[in-house]
């Protein structure tokens, strides 16, 4: 089972804060589903127009960014824990 957290404007977009999945191996195939779950803005808000992660996005797997493991190729463990937020920027 691994737990989903959203943050920021992903409550807007899925309406909750967290949900459990099963038999996720990976980044991407999580990211595939959560797609398919809550329609083409989650898609839209998570990538860019290159499909590439937008860069004032963060996904982080056990408290640690997947940017600095394998990116989207990431893989996920029973018990892991994801959050993702948009980083907010003040000025």
């Amino acid at each position: 089972m691994i737990e989903i957290k959203f943050l920021t404007r992903f409550i807007d977009i899925t309406g909750e804060k967290n949900i459990k999945i099963e038999d996720v191996p990976d980044i991407n195939t999580l990211i595939e589903f959560l797609c398919k779950k809550y329609d083409e803005s989650f898609k839209e808000v998570l990538f860019d127009e290159n499909g590439n992660l937008r860069d004032y996005l963060k996904v982080m797997i056990n408290g640690e960014d997947i940017r600095d493991i394998n990116g989207l190729d990431t893989t996920l463990n029973d018990g892991d824990q994801i959050v993702m937020f948009q980083t907010i920027a003040g000025g």
